[in-house]
């Protein structure tokens, strides 16, 4: 039989109190007592010692049928902050996160990517005003997790894989020399699962397929998003879909890259506002144009929905603009083709948030340092 010490125990209803705070977000000291079974004495240690740790705060009264107002606790939202870090090839942007994941400022600034101090500097100045506005101390910080676009290794330390931005073997100590905070590399699609996750702690098994300038994927099985052997579990845009087909950024030709990311479907100079905008407008060109790209989709959709029978979900830049009607479409492609018809529509919508990559780049941290208390 295990056994527990007096400090395993005061360790565990410090945990409990802070978490039953956290999640009911504004608690009395009774209110925490009942439910946690716990004596008002115990409670009130460990509210002073939150409180002293500075992690929770005082805020207001709540309201009592019984006897005068109780004071009402919460937890210091940023307490601890997180940053998360989209890098593209000539833009970023960065957000700074509370505990519960809310974005307490975000920014985008043009910045052409290369690998040189001007440019690691010139990131990490950024980052460095960002906070200061925010009023955010270094202790506060809890890192900087940075979405990329390509293969990350497994302890987020190097790009494996970075053929879009050319940046192979780039380690992330290049960042930390001008950041001075623990920074880490996740893979992009990655980070959008990530959101997916926080968002929906029910959500168990699903493939998501981030439809963006470039495609993306990662595979989320039993409520965690899955690497594989060699990081490379969830590497859609890769599959070939067509033989002989178009060639893909990777050098291969066929890729699925090739016909369902928001690059295979926009013309040169075309913007996907001005795209949909056309399409909505009953263009024959643009629908034409449209038709194609779903029925490519609903190919690929197919093929991996029969390795994970599971919902699919779909993001990145071109779902804010699908409608039901674009999702029933899709879907009735995808019966047509599938050797095993359904009847409950399998596609959905993912977070439709400005900066999804971002923001959960740094859910992580912040995922992290709660399970830490």
């Amino acid at each position: 039989m295990e056994k527990f010490s007096l400090t395993d125990i005061r360790k565990k209803n410090y945990a409990d109190v802070y978490h039953f705070i956290y999640q009911e977000k504004r608690i009395s000291k009774q209110q925490i007592a009942n439910a946690l079974q716990m004596s008002l004495p115990t409670v009130t240690q460990h509210l002073t010692a939150l409180s002293n740790d500075g992690l929770i705060e005082k805020n207001g009264l709540i309201a009592s049928n019984i006897g005068r107002k109780a004071a009402a606790y919460r937890i210091k939202p940023t307490a601890k902050i997180a940053v998360g870090v989209e890098i593209l090839t000539s833009r970023i942007t960065i957000v700074i996160l509370d505990l519960y994941g809310q974005v307490i400022s975000r920014t985008t600034q043009p910045l052409l990517f290369a690998q040189d101090d001007a440019y690691f500097s010139s990131l990490a100045q950024i980052i460095h005003h960002q906070l200061e506005a925010c009023q955010i101390q270094p202790e506060q910080v809890l890192g900087v997790d940075i979405g990329m676009q390509g293969l990350v290794s497994e302890n987020g330390h190097e790009m494996l894989y970075g053929k879009i931005l050319d940046c192979t073997g780039l380690t992330v100590d290049r960042f930390e020399t001008h950041l001075h905070y623990p920074c880490r590399f996740v893979h992009d699609a990655e980070c959008a699962a990530a959101l997916e996750l926080w968002n929906s702690p029910d959500l168990t098994d699903a493939l998501y397929l981030s439809l963006g300038s470039h495609l993306g994927g990662a595979v989320i099985s039993d409520g965690k998003i899955k690497t594989g052997r060699t990081g490379r579990t969830g590497t859609f845009e890769h599959m070939t879909l067509v033989e002989g087909g178009k060639t893909c950024y990777c050098g291969k030709q066929g890729c699925m890259e090739c016909y369902c990311s928001a690059s295979s479907l926009l013309e040169e100079d075309e913007t996907l506002d001005q795209f949909f905008s056309a399409l909505r407008q009953n263009s024959a060109s643009h629908r034409a144009r449209w038709t194609e790209y779903l029925n490519w989709l609903a190919m690929a959709l197919n093929n991996l929905h029969m390795v994970l029978d599971s919902w699919i979900i779909l993001g990145g830049h071109i779902a804010p603009f699908l409608t039901e009607n674009d999702l029933e479409q899709l879907f009735s492609l995808i019966q047509e083709r599938t050797a095993f018809p359904e009847n409950e529509n399998f596609l959905r919508l993912g977070v439709q948030e400005k900066d999804v990559v971002a923001i959960g780049a740094a859910i992580p941290f912040i995922q992290e340092y709660l399970a830490s208390i």
